[in-house]
């Protein structure tokens, strides 16, 4: 049977991201996927909890399986407002928590080696008002202005490593505009921005199609280097606590998400140009992070292969046309 990512070598790799549990899954990661990123091990706050003390054995099973297998590795991620810990914000200056960071890079740097590509800051934008960042101990301490500072500081230390900012709701118009306005003042200031992270956290309802299009035209229109970087379609509405439990098996919503999946996929061929890798967050349906969240248990069903690894009718809407 023909595979994902051999099906996609014309036009970009196609990556997932995953746990160590997702192992049990090994021959169908290693079958399908040329890209990895470690869903959490790379966090800084899943690497480290107390200063100078450094947990590397998750990330380490993760990176060496990539590289068994000739994967490409995307970093995820350095600064975030999440799974960050909390020593590296008490009694600090704004320069000490840049050297705090830049030492943290190095950290990962002499461990992991020069990564190709990393996300450098996750989920800035503020997404629930007409706030333009999101408030969080980064920009109290290092000002409106530290999402620039974090992108220069990062470089310094891996000046061969393809900074992305990375963020979730970023098809929507109003969040999109504030994103694009973000990049837009990073990249006049001379930031060392790469590229764009689209996580695509979306749903059989949307959002529309052309809403996607609009917005992988309004961040290639910067010149960046775009990622699908956390791809999986909901089986719900709203995914949230309002949706009424999804039952399987159900051959509408298997049809309605294998059609949506067909055209997503479609618009990403048409600007293969752009884009330089689609990945998916998880690998089966059986530990996709939507059974957990927001309802702990709540099953969804938003990936291509379902619990026990077999491809589901969504993966045949990608794989055939």
């Amino acid at each position: 049977m023909e595979t994902l990512k051999d099906k996609y070598a014309p036009y970009f790799k196609i990556g997932t991201a995953f746990e160590n549990y997702d192992l049990v899954n090994a021959d169908l990661i290693k079958t399908q996927f040329n890209s990895m990123t470690c869903a959490n091990a790379m966090k800084f706050g899943c690497l480290t909890e107390k200063p100078g003390e450094y947990e590397f054995k998750y990330a380490d099973e993760l990176v060496k399986f990539a590289k068994d297998n000739n994967m490409a590795i995307h970093g995820h991620n350095y600064v975030w407002h999440n799974q960050t810990p909390d020593y590296i914000f008490e009694n600090t200056s704004a320069e000490e928590l840049i050297e705090t960071l830049k030492n943290h890079v190095r950290i990962l740097k002499d461990h992991f080696g020069e990564l190709d590509s990393f996300d450098a800051v996750n989920e800035a934008i503020e997404d629930k008002s007409e706030q333009y960042l999101r408030d969080t101990k980064w920009k109290r301490i290092l000002g409106d202005d530290y999402v620039s500072k974090v992108f220069r500081a990062i470089h310094e230390v891996v000046p061969n490593t393809q900074l992305f900012y990375n963020d979730y709701n970023e098809s929507f118009p109003e969040k999109r505009e504030k994103i694009v306005r973000l990049l837009k003042e990073m990249l006049a200031d001379g930031v060392p921005v790469y590229g764009m992270g689209l996580q695509s956290h979306i749903s059989i309802y949307g959002p529309d199609l052309d809403e996607i299009k609009r917005s992988i035209e309004a961040y290639a229109a910067l010149g960046l280097r775009l990622r699908i970087s956390e791809l999986d379609v909901s089986m719900y509405l709203n995914n949230n606590d309002k949706d009424p439990e999804v039952k399987m098996p159900n051959p509408e919503l298997m049809k309605k998400q294998a059609d949506y999946y067909g055209e997503l996929f479609k618009i990403y061929r048409s600007y293969a140009d752009h884009i330089d890798a689609v990945t998916f967050w998880g690998v089966t349906d059986k530990d996709s992070w939507l059974n957990y969240f927001p309802i702990p248990g709540r099953r969804n069903y938003p990936l291509l292969f379902d619990d026990n690894g077999q491809p589901k009718e969504a993966f045949y809407s990608v794989m055939n046309f």
